[in-house]
């Protein structure tokens, strides 16, 4: 049986979204991620994050998913990329940490999945809800400890703060975090979901690049 290139290169560069393989670590994908913090008056509700995935992993899940090729995903098409090649990221943490003070937490879930292309690039647009969040400074960051996706905060204005100056205030700062760093086994699998906070013999040391929200009611 001849495989389809589309197939074979979906093999390695979905490996991750879609299913666990033993391929080692390090960067396979890279991802642009932007994000939008919203607030309701002073509440901080959450954030819409959107990810821009590199051409090769875009055009396998195009290939896939666009059934009736029309450049756009329908709501069945949507869902189909969702559940085939999003909803995996959920055994990853969705790539999204939060930390106030020294705890980092993730989302237990995400929601408003949406699905678009442009330039025949893949856009994820999905919302996390932060509305349990305290008050005051909360750092958000985006980074696969994997290291099979290199994700990154693209351009001059990767983020965007909605609210009602009436009610807060809030600023923002891109923040190389070097007093919580995270440790990463550069040949491990990439289904090894471990996340290590303490380094040991053979691990590297990354410092995320948090995004501190600082904002009162």
């Amino acid at each position: 049986m001849k495989i389809a290139p589309w197939f074979a290169r979906a093999a390695i560069a979905c490996a991750l979204f879609l299913a666990p393989t033993g391929l080692f670590a390090h960067p396979h994908m890279f991802i642009d991620c932007t994000a939008d913090f919203v607030w309701d008056k002073a509440q901080l509700s959450g954030c819409y994050l959107e990810w821009t995935l590199d051409q090769f992993f875009s055009a396998d899940i195009i290939q896939a998913y666009d059934e009736n090729r029309d450049g756009k995903f329908n709501a069945a098409e949507t869902k189909l990329v969702h559940d085939n090649a999003f909803i995996n990221l959920k055994n990853y943490y969705y790539f999204t940490f939060i930390r106030q003070g020294s705890k980092r937490t993730n989302p237990p879930e995400v929601s408003k999945f949406s699905v678009r292309q442009k330039d025949g690039k893949l856009i994820y647009r999905f919302f996390v809800d932060l509305s349990q969040t305290a008050p005051g400074e909360l750092d958000f960051a985006c980074y696969d400890y994997t290291f099979f996706c290199d994700i990154s905060y693209p351009g001059s204005a990767p983020i965007k703060l909605t609210y009602d100056g009436a009610f807060v205030s809030p600023s923002y700062a891109i923040v190389e975090n070097k007093d919580y760093p995270v440790y990463y086994n550069p040949l491990g699998a990439i289904d090894d979901t471990t996340i290590y906070y303490k380094w040991k013999q053979g691990l590297q040391t990354y410092y995320p690049r948090e995004i501190r929200i600082t904002y009162a009611k």
